[in-house]
């Protein structure tokens, strides 16, 4: 089969692998569409992975079960989670599955932008049928679980405020999932006209100096980061979704923080309970993502797909095998 490894930050290769094949428990899936994520093109995250295929916002269809597989078959078409906690340990029962060693542990062979991917028995367990949602809209249940977990982190809430920092693609689903969920008043800032046209267009309001309940920072710049927590009113919380570059200290005055009682709170990927709220919003049409999809590009131009996300020229741009 065709995969597109990432060979460097910024070079990949179209390279042949074998067919993976399904151990006892093992499913193994045809993509049908894989989305680029901001952590694919991010420098940082990427490097220590080298070599690799990446792409984890994936719908695919079955086409092999290991004999110990009950409840799927050949043909049904899913979301692939590419991650599982285990549930049970410290870290799960505080709320923090994320983190769960085993969830840092369990992975797709190989990564999305292939034409095929083997999902180990440790998460054929979380893969969602797609039930009515097409293809690509199921793409978007992993970028929207994520912010529905930043959300939780959050403590967001109908008839709260929000600033959403950043109308990328996790931004625009924070405004239609905000409204979606009764939240108040949806605030938003974002500095490329087309971006903030589109958040605009989901009846965000465009922030002057409004104080809100929760800021959610979808962009690492330290100056998004500082005109969101000047936006925090006191008692609110400051969700830093988009990560700072490595050794970059959060330049927050201390003392502000201290008398205004700001959360500052940090929100990492998805779990299965995220997964399954996500594809219940999108599948409700509550949300619906398609309209951001700028770019579908085939698995032999996924370096031009990374790229697109990298300059910003994408809203979402999917890779379909």
């Amino acid at each position: 089969m065709r995969v597109a490894r990432s060979v460097g930050v910024r070079e990949v290769r179209v390279e042949t692998d074998p067919d993976p094949r399904p151990g006892p428990g093992d499913v193994v899936c045809r993509v049908l569409a894989c989305g680029v994520c901001g952590s694919d093109v991010a420098d940082a995250w990427v490097a220590p992975k080298l070599p690799v295929v990446l792409g984890h916002e994936l719908t695919a269809e079955v086409e092999a079960v290991g004999a110990e597989v009950a409840g799927l078959r050949a043909g049904d078409r899913v979301v692939v989670h590419h991650h599982a906690p285990c549930g049970a340990c410290r870290r799960c029962r505080r709320g923090h599955e994320t983190l769960c060693e085993r969830f840092r542990e369990t992975a797709l062979d190989p990564g999305g932008f292939a034409e095929r991917v083997r999902v180990p028995a440790d998460l054929v367990g979380e893969l969602l049928a797609l039930d009515g949602l097409d293809a690509e809209r199921g793409t978007f249940v992993e970028p929207l679980a994520c912010v529905l977990r930043a959300f939780a982190r959050c403590r967001l809430r109908a008839g709260d405020s929000l600033l959403v920092v950043g109308a990328g693609t996790s931004g625009l689903l924070a405004i239609a999932a905000a409204h979606a969920r009764g939240v108040e008043a949806v605030w938003v800032r974002e500095p490329r006209p087309e971006r903030l046209e589109r958040a605009l267009g989901l009846q965000a309001e465009r922030h002057g100096n409004e104080l809100v309940d929760v800021v959610l920072c979808c962009r690492s710049a330290p100056a998004a980061l500082a005109d969101g927590f000047a936006a925090v009113a006191p008692g609110g919380v400051l969700c830093v979704y988009a990560p700072p570059a490595p050794g970059r200290d959060l330049a927050l005055d201390g003392l502000s923080l201290y008398r205004r009682e700001v959360d500052v709170v940090a929100s990492y990927s998805a779990g299965p309970g995220d997964m399954r709220a996500a594809h219940a919003l999108l599948a409700s049409g509550a949300v619906d993502p398609a309209p951001w999809i700028t770019h579908r590009l085939g698995l032999e131009e996924t370096g031009r797909a990374l790229e697109l996300a990298r300059s910003g020229e994408a809203v979402k741009a999917l890779v379909v095998p």
